[in-house]
C-alpha cells in the first residue's frame, strides 16, 4: 500500500536552487511539448517517450543546453513520462468522442513540480533532507515509516515550497471496530449531503463567504501597472485569500469524512456528472467540490478498512418511490417534497434519494438481495445483516 506525506520546507536563500530546478523543468516541457506537436501534425502520433529520453539525453552535451544537467536525468525522465501519460489520455478520450485537447505549453514561472525517483535525495535522522548535493530543512509533522519511492518539488503560486513523499508501507492498515451500520449519502446544493437516517448537513459555501475579499483583492490588483511590485503584492494577497480558503474546505472534508467513516462500515453514494451540473448552477457546484470531497471519504474509507460504493449515475434515486418502486417521469427539480401516484405516501426528495441509493448499493454488493420493501424495515433489515 502507498502513502503519500507532504512536509513544508523552510524559507531559505538556498530554496533559490530549487526554484531554479523547477524552471528548468519547465523548460525542458516545453521542449517537449514543441516536438511532440510537430511530431502529431505530420504523422497523426505522439512520440515515444523512449524518442524522447534519446533526444534530450543527446541535446544536453550541447553547450547551448548544458544547464539542463543541474536537474538530473531523473526529473527529466518523469518530465517525458507525464507527457506520453497525458498523450494516451488524449488518445482514450478521442476513441469515446469525448471533447478533449491535448498536453500544451505552460508558462515556466507556473511550472509547479519534479520528482525524483529512489535517487538524487537523501534523508537524514533530523527534519533535513539532501536534494543534490544541498541539504533543505523542513517542518517535520510526521515521521517515515515506510520505504521512500519517489519525492516531489512542488512550488505553490505564494513560492513555498513542498516536498511530497510517497512511501511503500510494509504494516497492514489496521481494521477498526465494525459498526454494523451502512449509510445511503445524497448530495444537495443547499443541503451538502442527506444521510440516510434523515440527518441533513448544510452547505459550507467556502467561496462565497470569501467572495467579498476576493471581488476586494481582484480590484486592487487590475489597478496595479504590468511589472510593478505592487502588481506582484497584490498577486500574492488574491492568492493568500485562495489558499486559505482551499485549506478551510480541505479541513472541513477530512473532519466530516472521519466522522461518517467512524459511524458506517459501508457508504453508499451517486456517482455525480460534475461537468454537466456545472453548466446548470455554475460556481456552486465548484464551491461544494464534490469530487473533491468523494476523493477524501475514499482514502479516509480505505485508511480505517471501510468500504465506500458509487452507484450508477443513471439510477432514478430521487424519482423512485422508496416505499413501492414507482418511477414518478414527472418530478422536476423544484420538487422538494412529492406524493407518490401509486401507494399515496408523501416523500421528501433528498430522504427518498438516499434510501434508494443506500437500498441499490447494498443489492449491487451483495448485502440484500429484496429491493422493494417498506424503507423503514429494509434499512433495519440491512444494519443487521451487515457486517
Amino acid at each position: 500500500m502507498k502513502q503519500a506525506v507532504i512536509y513544508k520546507l523552510y524559507k531559505n536563500r538556498k530554496n533559490k536552487h530549487l526554484n531554479q530546478k523547477i524552471d528548468i523543468s519547465g523548460i525542458i516541457y516545453n521542449h517537449c511539448i514543441g516536438l511532440c506537436k510537430k511530431y502529431y501534425k505530420i504523422f497523426g502520433q505522439s512520440l515515444n517517450k523512449y524518442k524522447l529520453q534519446k533526444h534530450l539525453t543527446k541535446i544536453k552535451k550541447l553547450e547551448k543546453y548544458s544547464f539542463w544537467n543541474l536537474l538530473g536525468s531523473q526529473a527529466i525522465q518523469d518530465i517525458t513520462d507525464r507527457i506520453d501519460r497525458a498523450y494516451k489520455l488524449f488518445f482514450e478520450t478521442r476513441k469515446t468522442n469525448k471533447k478533449s485537447s491535448p498536453p500544451s505549453f505552460k508558462k515556466v514561472k507556473k511550472y509547479k513540480s519534479f520528482t525524483l525517483k529512489q535517487a538524487g535525495f537523501k534523508f537524514f535522522e533530523d527534519n533535513k533532507v539532501k536534494i543534490g548535493d544541498k541539504i533543505f530543512k523542513y517542518f517535520k509533522s510526521r515521521s517515515l515509516e515506510g520505504d521512500i519511492k519517489t519525492i516531489t518539488l512542488r512550488r505553490d503560486l505564494l513560492g513555498d515550497l513542498y516536498l511530497i513523499v510517497v512511501m511503500e508501507m510494509n504494516k497492514k492498515v489496521d481494521k477498526k471496530v465494525m459498526t454494523g451500520k451502512i449509510a445511503g449519502l445524497d448530495f444537495g446544493l443547499k443541503t451538502f449531503l442527506t444521510v440516510s437516517n434523515s440527518e441533513k448537513i448544510k452547505s459550507p459555501y467556502f467561496y462565497k463567504k470569501s467572495s467579498k475579499q476576493i471581488a476586494k483583492c481582484n480590484r486592487s490588483l487590475s489597478r496595479k501597472k504590468d511589472g510593478s511590485n505592487k502588481r506582484k503584492k497584490a498577486k500574492l494577497k488574491l492568492a493568500k485569500v485562495y489558499k486559505s480558503l482551499c485549506n478551510h474546505r480541505k479541513n472541513y472534508f477530512f473532519h466530516l469524512a472521519l466522522n461518517l467513516i467512524k459511524r458506517y462500515d459501508y457508504i453508499f453514494l451517486e456517482d455525480l456528472d460534475i461537468k454537466a451540473m456545472q453548466k446548470i448552477w455554475g460556481k456552486k457546484i465548484s464551491d461544494i467540490a464534490f469530487y473533491s470531497f468523494v476523493k477524501i471519504l475514499k482514502h479516509t474509507a480505505n485508511k480505517h478498512g471501510k468500504k465506500v460504493h458509487q452507484i450508477d449515475r443513471f439510477y432514478p434515486s430521487s424519482k423512485t418511490c422508496s416505499n413501492c418502486g414507482h418511477i414518478n417521469h414527472n418530478l422536476k427539480l423544484t420538487d422538494r417534497f412529492w406524493t407518490c401516484p401509486h401507494c399515496l405516501m408523501r416523500l421528501d426528495r433528498d430522504i427518498n434519494a438516499t434510501i434508494n441509493i443506500l437500498r441499490e448499493g447494498a443489492s449491487s454488493l451483495g448485502l440484500d438481495i429484496v429491493r422493494l420493501e417498506n424503507s423503514s424495515e429494509y434499512c433495519l433489515k440491512l444494519e443487521s445483516n451487515a457486517l
